[in-house]
């Protein structure tokens, strides 16, 4: 008989923990009353009372019920859940002593029960290691999430950047914009000319610039993430004349495609990103940012 509690102890330890719904619930229910029968089968038959074969025909099915329900459920173990299994599991090997798992193809019935020798076996799945703990951090595939405030340099604007990534791969969307932002009133060409004449500068000049993108990341390795992706944007070059409006300088001034590419390094919860900008290909503005990933 205590090669009977063993193979029941086998199965219940062997079962691969997986459910996080009420499902789960429901199967933990079943197993501590498998283990609490089991307990109560030893001591009654080492009391000398002679154990009946329904008895055991019922735990049978009960077990056979169990993996039914494990079958059908999915995800994860909550912490409360992992806890109470391994309590039950604890309860009834102080009872019947730990198993060492092996692959058992079915269940071997006690010699004792000669009513279920016609009776079909009920199959056993090759052994599923038993729960390990969590899995390590560095396994996980849970995205995570990540803001990064930059600057852009040498026409200074400023800009943020959120960016959703997995184990390798993820994505980001990125705007910035030129603080303070500058607005034109009329148009110049660079010779000096305007639609109506001629310009007269004071001498001051400024760039007015904003772009928002979205793209890629691609992290070869953990401390390190590369990124591209494109958008739209503008980039406008204005000359202050003396009564102190602003013109756009149209054939020095650009609106369409924005691309942007970089790295970014990640040094625990710190990332830093180190890139470059650029509005139609007309120049290139390196780009330098510090963020927290969560």
């Amino acid at each position: 008989m205590s090669r009977f509690f063993a193979v029941i102890l086998f199965v219940l330890s062997c079962v691969a923990l997986y459910a996080q719904d009420r499902r789960w619930d429901v199967a933990l229910d079943q197993y501590q009353q498998i283990c609490n029968e089991c307990i109560d089968l030893r001591a009654r038959s080492a009391a000398g009372e002679s154990i009946p074969v329904s008895s055991v025909a019922q735990l049978l099915s009960k077990l056979s019920s169990l993996r039914g329900t494990l079958q059908d459920a999915r995800g994860q173990m909550t912490p409360a859940q992992r806890l109470r299994f391994e309590s039950i599991r604890m309860r009834y090997e102080e009872v019947f002593g730990s198993v060492r798992p092996g692959p058992l193809p079915q269940v071997v019935r006690p010699s004792w029960l000669p009513l279920l020798l016609d009776e079909p076996q009920p199959q056993i799945d090759p052994y599923v290691p038993r729960f390990a703990g969590p899995p390590a951090a560095s396994d996980l595939k849970v995205p995570s999430f990540g803001i990064i405030l930059y600057a852009g340099v040498p026409e200074r604007y400023y800009g943020a950047m959120a960016m959703l990534s997995g184990k390798r791969f993820g994505g980001f969307v990125k705007g910035s914009v030129s603080l303070p932002f500058t607005r034109s009133e009329y148009d110049c060409f660079s010779d000096g000319t305007t639609p109506g004449g001629y310009i007269w500068t004071g001498g001051s000049e400024c760039f007015s610039r904003w772009s928002l993108t979205a793209g890629a990341t691609y992290s070869p390795w953990n401390f390190m993430t590369v990124y591209a992706g494109g958008g739209y944007g503008s980039r406008q070059l204005l000359w202050q004349d003396v009564s102190g409006r602003w013109a756009r300088v149209s054939d020095r001034s650009v609106t369409g495609f924005a691309a942007d590419a970089g790295l970014i390094f990640t040094f625990g919860p710190v990332s830093l990103l180190a890139g470059a900008s650029t509005v139609g290909f007309s120049n290139v503005a390196a780009e330098f940012g510090l963020g927290l990933r969560f």
